[in-house]
């Protein structure tokens, strides 16, 4: 019983330290390999080494067939700030990876962090459950945004809970300027606000509950405001004001609310989670949604407003996340934050009564025997994402035929190129030389749907016409870029079309020269 005592109290006191040499360990393992699972990795450390160079461009003459072109607006411009650092200190790709990791890394303590706020008992438990859910771990793992803006968005929700006024105008104005969805700061506080306000409604009392409730009406109306304050603060002093305007709702709106995905061929994030897949891929924490969910319906009188601020937020991103498998990031940690409010008084039950049935030692090895129970899923979780980096783009993807161009080619040369998701790679071995389309295909039907699909039959072999004056006069081409080990009925097309020239060729592209 005394050594079960000094180990409790070991973590008690370490519990920060232990979780983060746990995460940090399993998140440098996932990423250990030169390979990165999303091409975008390579356009994030580009554009860091260019803002830390030129500082904030409002051009972007890489993507000349978009409407990005002579409106460019860094929707992560806080993000690319923040890398520069990593991507100075050490290799450009190699940093990248150190950042992804520490961010990472963040989020989880972050979230730990907030449930200690929240008083939840067990909250060193809740966060290590995190790292068993599959496609949480994955996404957070992408060397993008992602877990920057989490760690921002829980710390708002802390600012909201505790009314600091002037701490959301400040963090709203960074998220802004973190990450192109910033509406979503308007929806936290108005559903808080709706929540808090029936909370406090519903209560009977005298003069006295009547003057609080006037009260908290008022502060709630206040924290909108100091959001919409640090939105406006965010917007208008962005070094892409005023062009930033029309890119959010291009951005924000129609990309993320309306989604042209069965109009044009988006990037995979977009596209909706079948339910029997996520039920699958995520199978740990539905079990502890699902058993929430019940114990809440059963004693909804006594759950905290906490507890049905966050059943709304999680419910909301779980039906965002059927719509696109982006929003699972979010989903993952409001559930978990919810089913760890909502079972608070259910677990203190179990505990209570636990050492009836056996003995002491079991009741304090009961969440470490849990995890036991739940490792063989938590290790084929984890191989599948191990793959799943080992398998992406190597940091040389096309680095030889991109140094071919450099020293080939005049600068500025349009590229013509068999992908839109080619565009980062290319980019970030070759800014010497600019290409077509690249971040989201979106851009490109903004900036003319015909031209789009142009472009697209073109690429996908479907339309082998004219396709020296189309490529030359049209798009501006002098090379053409192929991804021969995707794109074989293009190739087949230019290769039988004597104006096309082939000047490169390996094993994992082609480069043609329009004569």
């Amino acid at each position: 019983m005394l050594s079960i005592n000094r180990i409790s109290n070991f973590f008690s006191k370490r519990q920060y330290l232990v979780l983060f040499l746990i995460t940090v360990s399993l998140f440098i393992y996932l990423q250990f390999d030169s390979t990165f699972a999303d091409p975008d990795s390579f356009y994030h450390a580009k554009l860091a080494e260019i803002l830390a160079e030129k500082g904030a461009i409002t051009e972007f003459p890489w993507l000349t067939a978009t409407n990005l072109k002579y409106n460019f607006v860094d929707h992560h411009f806080l993000y690319h700030l923040i890398l520069i650092p990593f991507v100075k200190l050490f290799s450009p790709l190699f940093g990248l990876k150190i950042a992804t990791v520490t961010f990472a890394s963040l989020l989880i303590l972050t979230f730990f962090w907030f449930l200690r706020q929240l008083k939840v008992k067990g909250a060193f438990w809740y966060a290590l459950f995190l790292l068993t859910v599959n496609p949480f771990i994955f996404r957070v793992n992408l060397a993008k945004a992602q877990a920057l803006v989490l760690i921002f968005l829980f710390l708002i929700i802390y600012l909201l809970f505790t009314r600091r006024y002037l701490f959301l105008i400040l963090v709203s104005c960074l998220y802004v300027w973190l990450y192109g969805g910033w509406p979503l700061l308007l929806v936290l506080a108005v559903i808080y606000g709706l929540v808090s306000s029936l909370f406090v409604y519903w209560k009977r009392g005298g003069f006295l509950l009547r003057l609080k409730k006037k009260k908290i009406y008022g502060q709630n109306l206040l924290l909108v405001v100091s959001i919409l304050l640090g939105i406006a603060a965010g917007v208008f002093f962005s070094p892409y004001f005023p062009w930033n305007l029309d890119f959010y709702w291009q951005q924000s709106f129609k990309i993320a609310v309306l989604n042209y995905q069965y109009s044009i061929g988006v990037g995979g994030e977009w596209y909706p989670y079948q339910f029997s897949h996520l039920l699958l891929a995520a199978a740990p924490l539905w079990l502890l949604y699902f058993l929430a969910v019940f114990i809440f319906t059963t004693d909804f009188k006594k759950q905290s407003m906490n507890s049905w601020f966050f059943l709304i937020l999680s419910f909301l991103f779980f039906m965002l996340t059927l719509k696109s498998r982006r929003y699972i990031e979010y989903f993952v940690p409001l559930a978990v934050c919810f089913s760890a409010l909502s079972l608070a008084d259910f677990f203190v039950l179990i505990k209570k009564n636990l050492p009836k049935i056996m003995p002491v030692r079991l009741v304090f090895l009961t969440p470490l025997l849990i995890f036991l129970v739940l490792a063989p899923v938590f290790y084929h979780d984890l191989t599948s994402i191990k793959h799943s980096f080992q398998n992406g783009f190597a940091f040389n993807t096309f680095a030889e035929p991109m140094q071919w161009l450099k020293e080939n080619s005049e600068a500025g040369d349009i590229v013509f190129h068999s992908d839109w998701d080619e565009f980062p790679i290319l980019f970030f071995h070759n800014s010497f030389d600019y290409y077509l389309v690249g971040l989201d295909p979106t851009f490109m039907y903004f900036y003319n749907p015909g031209l789009y699909q142009q472009w697209s039959e073109i690429t996908t072999g479907q339309f082998n016409a004219n396709l020296y004056e189309i490529i030359k006069r049209v798009f501006g081409a002098k090379y053409v870029f192929v991804n021969i080990q995707d794109n074989e009925a293009f190739d087949q097309n230019l290769a039988s079309n004597f104006h096309f020239q082939e000047v490169f060729k390996n094993q994992e592209a082609k480069i043609y020269k329009l004569d």
